[in-house]
């Protein structure tokens, strides 16, 4: 294999990347400033230069465990030891299948998941490489990543009650 020989595959991931940050901004933004812009706290532009720096940051002091989970926790990357321009080629086949979703989402607004997309396209490309076993389905992988999906929401809602009581009354 000569490096040269998949130059094609990181110039068509690059533009994939884009793409898809461009989704998972557009969704992120939605979510988080939706109530601040609506109400009239925070102007459409307000709102996205303060997302610039917050999706910046979050993603790079707070990113790299998620990163890891995602890495390893789903497909072991160990299997194309063998064959590398394989986990390219698929990574790049999961990049450009999210970014995809994720755009069509939340161009038709649509609820959407970019965590749920790019899971959804790791495990579909292990699947399609190497077949169901090499999923790693249990706890430590996706079992866990699912069971945050579930934990998210509900933790969420008892904090948001335990500070929204206490200022209802005083």
């Amino acid at each position: 294999m000569e490096p040269r020989d998949y130059t094609w595959i990181f110039a068509v991931g690059v533009v994939s990347s884009i793409c898809d940050s461009f989704g998972i901004g557009a969704n992120d933004v939605a979510n988080s400033f939706a109530s601040s812009v609506s109400s009239g706290s925070l102007t459409l532009a307000q709102a996205c230069i303060v997302a610039c720096f917050t999706e910046f940051l979050g993603a790079f002091l707070l990113g790299s465990s998620t990163s890891e989970t995602i890495k390893g926790g789903i497909l072991s990357v160990e299997r194309f030891v063998d064959r590398p321009e394989l986990l390219m080629l698929g990574m790049l086949c999961a990049l450009i299948g999210s970014a995809s979703w994720v755009l069509f989402a939340c161009k038709k607004g649509m609820p959407v998941s970019t965590t749920h997309s790019i899971i959804g396209a790791i495990i579909g490309v292990g699947i399609a490489a190497f077949g169901g076993g090499a999923i790693q389905w249990g706890y430590s992988g996706v079992a866990k990543i699912i069971t945050s999906w579930f934990v998210s929401p509900v933790a969420a809602g008892i904090v948001t009650s335990i500070i929204y009581l206490p200022t209802r009354f005083f």
